[in-house]
């Protein structure tokens, strides 16, 4: 356990503060995007990726999320490193005629969807890096695999300093959003060149590819290829459709409020990949510690989501003011209805996790595909009748169906977690926050933030939700890892 923490505390440590500066340098630098695109071209911009993301499943297959648990499983092994190494050669080359195939599909979707020929260019020119990703992703999935996600992080700080500097430079020189592409790519290049150095470094290298062995291999991937498959169309599905049957002006208000939500979504991402390699070994080794794992970690996911949630729903005028400009105040009530996702993304993450780390992926990816499903569905009705305010309503709908399929599948589980300390005394707690946020809603909103904060904080002591087994687990993390 000692060892598991300490693991996880690294991983977490490393991709906390990579991802900080990740996020840092990306919200400060769209924040810049919207400012100097405006809410028509940033909405074109944000178009162009949606449609790359719809197709990223393609390049991948779930080969990835696949790849890490094997590895994740290998690696005490004798023969641990062969296996990876063959395993790393056959994904290697397999995901790049997948990217081949993903980036052609891509293209001619946009051309028969009607998308202008500027916009056309764009997503062909952008494709380039899904072909860098083939490389840059199945690099990544053996470093998590090893539990080295502080190599994998610094590879992505990397690639964000990369966009960040070359990004400006092209607003600057007047080249739009094009710039913005390019600059991607060389910092994906930049990226995909870290990850291959440090598999190197782990004296992991890619065996030589065995095409009879890939019809097995991506069997085994396929409940993850559609997890992936059905996340991105339910994530990127509505930018799309808003492209399509309403304005590059509406497509650019919704994607502002979105991208401020995945903004804070980070945090989730970045506990759950670390614990995903680790908490997989741990269900080889040692798999009756879980369950008591399992309450604790879901409990610190809801006590962050929860302040995050009511902070920005009370105070989303405000900060759509800060943030962007006055033309994209239509945005706020989007981001007002949409930022209710993210407790239920917290919790429908990590509940998948769980599932995958049981080995039953078959019904994380029904599970998905139900969701996605009911997504796709209604968001045909309701993006061409409401536009974002039906988009935001979808995006959260979307998870509430999600995370009650995983309840349902894990029902043996969670009945036994304490739901009074996990989820309601933090409601409480948020709830009277909140209030206390709108009262003071005159006060400069640094200063509210900060009060927010502090009278969260005391209420979890006073109700109890946090205390001397916290206090305990948090030394624990600081110990030494135990010599395996």
């Amino acid at each position: 356990m000692k060892r598991l923490s300490t693991t996880v505390l690294r991983n977490s440590a490393f991709g906390l503060a990579s991802q900080m500066i990740i996020k840092i340098l990306s919200f400060g630098f769209s924040v810049l995007i919207v400012r100097q695109l405006g809410a028509e071209a940033f909405g074109q911009y944000s178009a162009v990726a949606a449609f790359g993301t719809l197709f990223l499943f393609i390049a991948d297959l779930g080969l990835s999320p696949y790849s890490i648990r094997e590895v994740a499983r290998w690696r005490d092994l004798p023969d641990g490193i062969e296996r990876a190494n063959a395993l790393y050669g056959n994904v290697l080359v397999l995901r790049l005629w997948l990217s081949l195939l993903a980036g052609v599909l891509v293209i001619v979707t946009a051309w028969l969807s009607g998308r202008p020929l500027v916009m056309i260019g764009a997503i062909a020119l952008n494709s380039i890096t899904v072909l860098l990703y083939a490389i840059q992703g199945t690099s990544e999935a053996v470093l998590s695999g090893f539990e080295r996600l502080d190599l994998a992080s610094g590879a992505r700080v990397l690639n964000q300093l990369a966009f960040v500097f070359l990004g400006a430079l092209a607003l600057v020189l007047g080249f739009g959003y094009y710039g913005l592409i390019i600059a991607t790519l060389l910092g994906v290049l930049l990226m995909t060149y870290a990850c291959w150095r440090g598999v190197q470094k782990l004296g992991v290298h890619p065996g030589r590819a065995v095409s009879q062995s890939w019809p097995a291999l991506l069997r085994a991937s396929l409940p993850f290829g559609i997890i992936g498959f059905a996340l991105g169309l339910s994530y990127k599905f509505d930018s799309v459709l808003l492209n399509i049957f309403r304005t590059d002006a509406e497509t650019g208000y919704y994607s502002a409020a979105y991208n401020l939500v995945f903004s804070a979504a980070v945090f989730s991402n970045i506990f759950n990949t670390s614990l995903y390699p680790s908490l997989a070994r741990q269900a080889v080794n040692d798999p009756g510690k879980l369950p008591k794992i399992y309450q604790r970690s879901l409990g610190y996911l809801i006590l962050l989501a929860l302040p995050i949630a009511v902070g920005v729903w009370a105070l989303a005028d405000q900060l759509v003011l800060l943030l962007f400009k006055a033309a994209y105040q239509p945005a706020t009530p989007a981001l007002q209805i949409v930022i209710w996702v993210l407790p239920w993304m917290f919790a429908s993450e990590f509940l998948g996790y769980i599932v995958l780390i049981s080995g039953q992926e078959k019904y994380v990816a029904r599970s998905v595909l139900i969701s996605t499903g009911f997504n796709v569905a209604l968001n045909l009705f309701m993006v061409p009748v409401f536009g974002f305010i039906g988009a935001a309503m979808m995006t959260v709908l979307t998870e509430v169906v999600l995370v009650g399929q995983y309840v349902l599948i894990l029902r043996s589980l969670v009945k036994e977690f304490n739901w009074s300390k996990i989820l309601l005394r933090p409601m409480m707690a948020a709830a009277i926050m909140g209030a206390i946020v709108i009262a003071l809603r005159p006060l400069p909103l640094v200063l509210n933030v900060a009060v927010g904060a502090l009278v969260y904080g005391g209420l979890l002591l006073a109700l109890g939700v946090l205390g001397k087994d916290e206090m305990s687990f948090l030394r624990s993390l600081r110990r030494p890892a135990e010599v395996a």
